[in-house]
């Protein structure tokens, strides 16, 4: 939903001049790249767990 909202809000900017895209340019480049971490955080945890039965959940529970 906030890369949604920043995708328009960089459309429209279109209408600005440069400065008035950049807000929608940076939130968009922002959100992006929390996916990805989140997304290779995911793939990495999952690889853990099945190949080498390693659970970081596990280890976060115990130190909690």
């Amino acid at each position: 939903v906030l890369y949604m909202f920043a995708c328009c809000k960089y459309f429209h900017g279109y209408i600005q001049p440069v400065k008035g895209r950049l807000t929608g340019f940076y939130l968009s480049v922002i959100i992006l790249i929390c996916l990805i971490t989140l997304g290779a955080d995911g793939i990495v945890n999952s690889f853990l767990d099945e190949y080498l039965d390693f659970s970081i959940m596990d280890k976060v529970h115990k130190l909690l």
